[in-house]
Parts: C-alpha cells; structure tokens; sequence
C-alpha cells in the first residue's frame, strides 16, 4: 500500500511539472528569441544551461508551429550542419515582443500572488 501511495505522489509531481512547464514554455521560447534567433535545440540547451539542468523542456516544434501561427515568431533561415541536419532558426516578431511582455507582466503578477499564499506566515 506505501509503495503505490509513493507512486500516486511521484505521479502527481510529474503532472504538476508538466502542466507548469507547459504554461511557461511559450514565455521561455520568446525570451530566448528576444535576445538572437535560434534552432529548437539550441532553446533547449539554453534552458537547460541556465537552469542547471532543472528545467528540460520537450521537444519545442509544437510550441514553435503554434506561436509561428499567432505571428509571434517566424522561421528566419535554414543551415545545413556538418551532420546533414537542416537547423530551422527562429526569429521573434514585433507581435511576439508584445505578447513577451504581456506575458512576463503576468507571469510576474500570479507567481507574486502564489509565493504570497504559499510562504506566508
């Protein structure tokens, strides 16, 4: 009984860490491009630098097809590495500057509120 209870904790802590980083993807891709334009993996690498190694995001190109979508970003050139893999670089748009800061206003705004509720005393 222990052990399944530990696997329904893990399991919940998995869900939790999806289901955040699935919020906070798009606001990481387009902060990233706001700094240079980029290949997905490159984006992962980055966050993962950054990070420590805490946060591994997914493979990116459905976030990327869908901000592609809403104009906030736009695929800017193509290279072929020494690999032969054709690298897809990404450029953010004046819209996805817009929605950047929107979103970093709210980002900032609900993870406030939530260390509030959380730490207070």
């Amino acid at each position: 009984m222990k052990k399944r209870e530990e696997n329904s904790r893990q399991d919940s802590l998995n869900n939790f860490e999806a289901q955040f980083k699935r919020s906070t993807i798009p606001l990481l891709v387009l902060q990233l491009l706001s700094e240079h334009e980029m290949y997905a993996y490159e984006m992962i690498q980055e966050t993962l630098k950054r990070s420590d190694g805490v946060y591994k995001m997914p493979l990116l190109y459905t976030v990327l097809n869908k901000l592609e979508e809403q104009g906030c970003v736009r695929k800017s050139r193509q290279e072929v590495s020494e690999g032969n893999r054709v690298r897809v670089y990404y450029a953010i748009t004046d819209e996805g500057l817009d929605y950047l800061a929107e979103l970093k206003q709210l980002y900032a705004l609900l993870s406030d509120t939530i260390r509030t509720i959380v730490y207070q005393s």
